[in-house]
């Protein structure tokens, strides 16, 4: 069922996907960040660092990471552990075949993977591709974002809403509810492909729930621009080529803004979806130790606390909002259960696919 709730470089924020293997600049090995001990992290211990280092690093596969997210963990995973990180950032689909493809081939890379696609995590927990992991904070996740019996777990909150370019756009032409945004020209739309996009799969699950099938028909009477990754929206946003982008993802919009990009995000009065972009590890990882270490530091307060500085809405209660973010507790937010994207998805992706005639 649905449910009802009360900066760092540009270039690689706006950069349209693709699949890049980046390494660490200052490379692995025991050592590095060799004053980190067991106790200063709740969950992680020197013998699971040590059995970490031993293995040569860990790879990840990002599909619910910003590049800007993946290069923080990077960092932070070298200097605190010696661990050194190589991560691939692609959408979410594309993250989702390459692993497929990995398993079926018997030749499994990866260690650890992240998704915004909560149906596709959950299908692999399902399948157990995917394992559970202890942390220390699994109290402190907020409500309604974690399945206790699930292994996926969520890292960071995402709440969507109408990106615009402050520099080109009043603020006062936004539209303030999503009704507005698709009954009415505004200017040119840009939204993502929720065949491709776990954020936007989630996105208009939500918004077909809230105001019915006829609210993605008439989003597409604008005769929107289709990309597909949410990741892309920016770029043709602030090059005018868009008006409005959605969904838009606060963490994107404050890290470009952050960096003095004319980007902005209005959310609706008629709810705020949020979604929970999750992190695993897989069960067949080739290093274990490392995964598990991963997975842990991702729910560790040093990292939450850190990411959220960056942008990064944290998914451990009492820490707060990143710098800049609007406070929309006077809205409803609009969360969904997994069984209830997954009932939805091809019915709602047909019908995407029919609207936009591609």
């Amino acid at each position: 069922m649905f449910d009802c709730r009360r900066r760092r470089r540009l270039a690689s924020l706006l950069a349209i996907p693709m699949i890049g293997v980046l390494l660490a600049a200052c490379g692995g090995g025991a050592g590095g960040g060799g004053d980190a001990t067991g106790d200063e992290i709740p969950g992680i211990g020197d013998d699971l660092i040590s059995a970490a280092q031993a293995e040569g690093g860990v790879v990840l596969y990002g599909g619910g990471h910003t590049q800007d997210g993946l290069e923080l963990l990077q960092e932070r995973m070298q200097e605190r552990f010696g661990i050194q990180v190589t991560f691939t950032r692609d959408d979410s689909g594309s993250v989702a075949n390459a692993i497929s493809s990995e398993l079926a081939s018997g030749r499994l890379n990866a260690d650890v993977v992240s998704q915004t696609d909560q149906a596709a995590m959950q299908a692999w927990a399902d399948d157990g591709v995917i394992r559970a992991v202890d942390v220390a904070n699994a109290d402190r996740i907020v409500d309604g974002l974690h399945d206790p019996a699930a292994p996926q777990l969520p890292y960071m909150q995402i709440p969507l809403g109408i990106m615009y370019n402050s520099a080109r756009t009043d603020p006062a032409g936004i539209p303030g509810t999503w009704t507005e945004l698709a009954a009415e020209d505004r200017g040119r739309i840009v939204t993502s492909d929720p065949s491709a996009s776990g954020t936007a799969l989630t996105f208009y699950a939500l918004l077909d729930r809230l105001h019915g099938p006829e609210w993605m028909a008439g989003l597409a009477d604008r005769g929107p621009i289709v990309s597909d990754s949410s990741l892309a929206l920016p770029q043709l946003v602030l090059t005018g080529e868009a008006t409005l982008g959605v969904p838009a993802i606060e963490s994107a919009v404050l890290s470009a803004a952050a960096t003095g990009e004319p980007l902005a995000v209005a959310y609706p009065s008629d709810g705020v979806p949020v979604i929970a972009s999750e992190v695993a590890a897989l069960t067949d990882a080739p290093r274990p130790n490392a995964a598990e270490l991963t997975v842990r530091y991702h729910l560790s307060e040093e990292f939450q606390q850190a990411m959220a500085e960056t942008g990064g809405r944290s998914v451990l209660d009492g820490l707060p909002a990143p710098p800049g973010a609007e406070d929309f507790g006077d809205r409803p937010l609009l969360t969904a259960q997994v069984a209830a994207i997954a009932e939805v998805r091809d019915d709602l992706r047909a019908r995407f696919d029919g609207l936009y005639r591609r």
